[in-house]
């Protein structure tokens, strides 16, 4: 056989493999744009990011963010914004989107400066688990009941809320029962703190207060099922952890005095 004949059976070869190859291909669905809460590793703070499909080029996007970038998929490019969320703001965001108690919501403009290596943090761990969080939002069910039934049960709590203490980098959810005379713990003890107390207007009634301690990837998760609908393994709110007596003592304190005093 000729070189020129062996050439020519080659590109036929070349040629055959493209044809099969589109016919194989099964596009990837994608999401134009989503948002999400996150807390990348080696890092404590909390941000709300959002990922837009770049189809064209535009300038119409708002500058409510702390830090952009761009990331590029074999089939798509997307613009991300990140925008850091306080602790503090956190836990308004689950007061109200669990327990619907208002706060100001232009506190959600607030900008921030981030540094040069959470930035670069940030960008590197997105740009890693992009694919896997647009297949889980793909996958997930947008309804709440699940959560609510745990955490928002109609029980005949005086109230309900998240709470950060005073002196404590981390979240509770909080819990406050009137301890009447029929009063009866039912279910099981889904709390990692409890202690009674009365306040000084109302000498009668007692207070049953409990406080479950909440991981921040268990706050990541709440989130993003409530407000975006993406699910995770609700068993995780039934795990409990073990405080030292320094954060039972310090949760004490601080309920009394903001609530009970």
């Amino acid at each position: 056989m000729s070189s020129t004949a062996a050439l020519d059976l080659d590109l036929v070869n070349q040629s055959t493999m493209r044809v099969q190859l589109i016919q194989n291909y099964q596009p990837v669905q994608r999401l134009n744009e989503f948002r999400l809460f996150y807390q990348p590793p080696n890092d404590n703070n909390f941000y709300h990011v959002t990922f837009k499909m770049i189809l064209q080029l535009s300038e119409n996007y708002n500058d409510d963010y702390d830090y952009e970038f761009f990331y590029q998929s074999l089939d798509a490019s997307y613009y991300v914004t990140c925008k850091l969320l306080p602790r503090p703001l956190i836990i308004k965001i689950l007061n109200k989107e669990i327990y619907e108690i208002d706060f100001d919501t232009n506190d959600l403009k607030h900008k921030h400066t981030l540094t040069w290596n959470q930035k670069l943090n940030l960008e590197l761990n997105l740009k890693q688990v992009l694919p896997f969080l647009q297949e889980k939002i793909l996958k997930s069910d947008p309804s709440n009941t699940s959560i609510d039934q745990i955490l928002n049960t109609q029980q005949d709590y005086e109230f309900k809320l998240f709470y950060q203490p005073l002196d404590d980098f981390n979240i509770y959810n909080v819990t406050c029962k009137l301890t009447l005379q029929d009063y009866n713990q039912n279910g099981d003890i889904d709390y990692d703190y409890e202690f009674f107390c009365r306040i000084p207007n109302d000498i009668i009634n007692t207070r049953h207060v409990t406080c479950k301690f909440l991981n921040p990837s268990l706050i990541i998760n709440i989130l993003n099922k409530k407000v975006y609908g993406i699910d995770f393994d609700v068993n995780d709110l039934k795990c409990n952890f073990t405080l030292t007596l320094q954060q039972k003592l310090n949760l004490e304190l601080n309920l009394i005095y903001d609530f009970f005093s």
